[in-house]
Parts: C-alpha cells; sequence; structure tokens
C-alpha cells in the first residue's frame, strides 16, 4: 500500500487534486495575487517556480529525497472548477512520520472564505489515513496572517525557530509548526 495521499481529494467545497501542467496559468497567477510575499519572506517566487514543482518538485534538503514522495496539489472550487489554491506535501520529512508542507497558498480573492481551512483538514484527514502522525509547516514570522490561520487549524507545537538573530526590515526567520493528526 502506497503511503502517499490519494491524488485527489474531495470536500464538501473543494476538490484537491495533483496539479498539472495545464494548471501553471492559473497557478502563477495564484502566485501573483500574494502581493506581500517580497515584503514578508524577502524574496518574490522563481520565475519557474510552479513548473520546477510539476516537473522535478521541491524536494527538502535531505538526502535520497525522491520524487515519488512529492506531490503539488491545486485546491478547486467544486462551484466552478476554478483553480483557487495549491499546496504541497513532502511525506516523510522530517521524519518519516510527518507529511511536509512547503508551500500553501490561497488566492487573496476567496481568502477568509474557508477554503485554506477546509483544504487543511482534508489534508490532515488523507495524512492521518495513510498512517502519518503529523502535519508539519514552515511561516516566515513576519507572516502573521499565516501564522494566525496555522495556529487556529491546529499547528500548534514549534519544532524549531530558524533564521537571522537580530530583527530588522531585511532580516527573516522561520518558525516550523506541527499538527497532530
Amino acid at each position: 500500500m502506497s503511503r502517499t495521499i490519494s491524488s485527489s481529494i474531495e470536500t464538501e467545497n473543494l476538490i484537491i487534486r495533483d496539479a498539472v501542467e495545464k494548471d501553471i496559468p492559473a497557478l502563477k497567477s495564484i502566485c501573483c495575487s500574494w502581493t506581500d510575499k517580497q515584503l514578508l519572506e524577502g524574496e518574490w517566487f522563481e520565475e519557474s517556480y510552479i513548473e520546477k514543482c510539476i516537473s522535478e518538485g521541491d524536494l527538502p534538503p535531505i538526502a535520497n529525497a525522491s520524487r515519488a514522495l512529492y506531490q503539488l496539489k491545486a485546491i478547486c472550487s467544486k462551484k466552478d472548477s476554478c483553480i483557487v489554491g495549491f499546496l504541497d506535501v513532502y511525506h516523510g520529512y522530517p521524519n518519516p512520520s510527518t507529511v511536509w508542507i512547503s508551500i500553501f497558498v490561497v488566492n487573496a480573492q476567496v481568502q477568509q472564505h474557508g477554503v485554506g481551512r477546509e483544504a487543511v483538514a482534508a489534508i490532515a484527514a488523507a495524512a492521518k489515513e495513510k498512517g502519518y502522525a503529523s502535519l508539519g509547516i514552515g511561516v516566515h514570522l513576519k507572516n502573521w496572517k499565516g501564522l494566525r490561520f496555522l495556529t487556529r487549524n491546529g499547528f500548534d507545537r514549534i519544532t524549531d525557530i530558524r533564521g537571522d538573530k537580530d530583527y530588522g526590515s531585511s532580516s527573516f526567520s522561520v518558525i516550523y509548526l506541527e499538527k497532530p493528526l
């Protein structure tokens, strides 16, 4: 039995499915909707970020990282089939019992409508069904909206903090959070 979550997950309002090449324009548009990313994280998305995620995966910095354990997921509205967000998962990082989310973006136009909450709940249920014990994610400390969202959705265990030691407009740090399943 495969330990990767299903290629397609349905919820009441969403279909969360593996992203494919034809999704690239919509996914890039969602990247562009995150207008303060550079301010919060110190960098913008690389031009070929989405293409790389689909073709090679955005693999963690570990020995023997495998494309087979990576999935880029498009979050689609059931109402009109439009892509309203995306996330990716890597199965078994930073430990074998965790599914790691390295990117999670919901289109700014549909934020505050439950899309993110419903997507997190669906990914958590799918990971638990496959025998995983937790979800993990990293969020930049300046991303207060993201921090509030994640802690309200069960990412309440701090596993690490990395980054610049001194605060400043050009310094950045990431807090790593875990959600038990």
